[in-house]
């Protein structure tokens, strides 16, 4: 009797064959669960979306008054003060980036480059791949202005002398024009996708797969970052003195200089009256 060939021992059906079947399986049930139906899943826990309205807040602040105000005390020093207020909320956010929940973590940002210009193309022209986290855009937008911030700090409080001015405006610019690209981006999103994607961080909610959820939203830790900000923001601004210019650092005591000492302005301008 001859030996049996492949085909009959793999039930009739040659090696090749069976392969492109099984491939096609994969395929027909690879698209059955991208397909799957979506639900409204939590994607931001409530760490994240404290630090989200705080940081937005002070920023706001920061640069309201450093565009519209006249740079000069006691008015300016509330722009330092908010300024340092985002540096602090910020630095909590970079522990997040590490030991938060999943989409808080930078190990979730799709910031390839490759990526990037792919989802920023398909912007353009069509709609783009949905992201149960950040998608590239927003992922850029906010490693920029995570970079801005202690920039901006450093070149703000005069520790690298005059030249540090012209950086310091040459980053405040880019830091709105950031956030600028950030909200358009965000507008764009809204209307291509029908998705208001800004409510999810209110909610912590956005449509997507439920394999895509977080387990948690995190109220005790939630409650831990809000108490935590909170008294440092009210301790430092208690720590103010308008009169001197000057903060102290809660926690490290490290008095901060806001611009000029008003008091010696002051006296110059006594002076200038006395010549007149």
């Amino acid at each position: 009797m001859p030996p049996a060939n492949s085909a009959s021992r793999a039930g009739g059906m040659p090696k090749a064959s069976r392969d492109r079947s099984l491939g096609t399986f994969a395929k027909i049930m690879n698209a059955h669960a991208t397909s799957a139906p979506k639900s409204n899943i939590l994607i931001w826990d409530i760490p994240n979306r404290i630090f989200h309205w705080g940081f937005a807040a002070s920023v706001l602040g920061a640069l309201s008054i450093a565009f519209l105000a006249d740079d000069e005390p006691p008015l300016f020093q509330l722009h330092m003060l908010f300024g340092i207020v985002a540096l602090f909320l910020l630095i909590l956010r970079i522990v997040m980036g590490f030991v938060g929940s999943r989409y808080s973590r930078f190990s979730s940002y799709p910031v390839h480059p490759r990526e990037v210009i792919t989802y920023m193309i398909s912007a353009a022209i069509s709609k783009t791949k949905r992201y149960a986290g950040n998608n590239p855009g927003s992922a850029v937008a906010a490693l920029l202005m995570f970079t801005l911030i202690p920039a901006l700090f450093i070149s703000g409080t005069g520790f690298m002398g005059e030249p540090a001015e012209d950086l310091h405006e040459l980053f405040a610019w880019a830091l709105l024009a950031t956030i600028v690209l950030h909200l358009a981006g965000l507008a764009w999103h809204t209307i291509r996708h029908r998705e208001n994607i800004s409510l999810a961080m209110v909610t912590g909610r956005k449509s997507g797969h439920q394999e895509d959820a977080i387990p948690s939203a995190h109220p005790l830790w939630g409650g831990i970052f809000l108490l935590v900000s909170a008294l440092w923001i009210a301790a430092f601004f208690a720590s103010h003195n308008p009169t001197t210019g000057t903060v102290r650092l809660p926690g490290i005591g490290v008095t901060f200089q806001l611009g000029e000492n008003e008091s010696e302005g002051g006296g110059e301008h006594r002076e200038n009256d006395d010549d007149d």
